[in-house]
This record gives C-alpha cells, sequence and structure tokens, in this order.
C-alpha cells in the first residue's frame, strides 16, 4: 500500500487516474490517515464489506430518529390494515 497526501493530490489531481494500488491518504503534517483510495478495478473485491459499513452508517445517523418515534405515545404500533 502506497501512502500520498492531500497535498499531492491537490497540487497534481491527476494523480488519481495513474493509481492502480489501494493508497492511504494523509495529512503531511500529522501524519494521520484520512482515508483510503481503492480502485474501481479492485471495488469488487471489497463490495460486500462496503454495503456493511454503508447499512451501519446509515442505522447509526438514523438511530436517533428510530428512537424518537419508538419513545412518541401518538404513534400506533403495526400499520393500519385499511391502508393496505
Amino acid at each position: 500500500m502506497i501512502q500520498i497526501s492531500i497535498s499531492d493530490i491537490s497540487k497534481n489531481p491527476g494523480m488519481i487516474d495513474k493509481l492502480d494500488d489501494v493508497a492511504e491518504i494523509l495529512n503531511k503534517k500529522t501524519r494521520q490517515v484520512k482515508g483510503i483510495f481503492v480502485p474501481t478495478a479492485l471495488l469488487g473485491n471489497f463490495q460486500e464489506v462496503l454495503d456493511e459499513i454503508e447499512y451501519r452508517k446509515f442505522v447509526e445517523r438514523n438511530r436517533s430518529l428510530c428512537t424518537d418515534l419508538e419513545e412518541d405515545p401518538s404513534i400506533e404500533d403495526g400499520l393500519d390494515d385499511a391502508a393496505w
């Protein structure tokens, strides 16, 4: 895995087109990894993992909304059969 900095990408965005390997994108000053670049040619290998991450982030973002709905006494349990 190679490492490229955010500033390198901003100076030369075309380098992304040339990458054919997985790369860590990092902040040069702090040496902190900010993300990982995966070329689309390798995306199929990661698709199941990405779908799971996306689902967990969806649940995390909507957890408070779901909790609020569950605690709201004005919302009836179940569905109205007449609506179907």
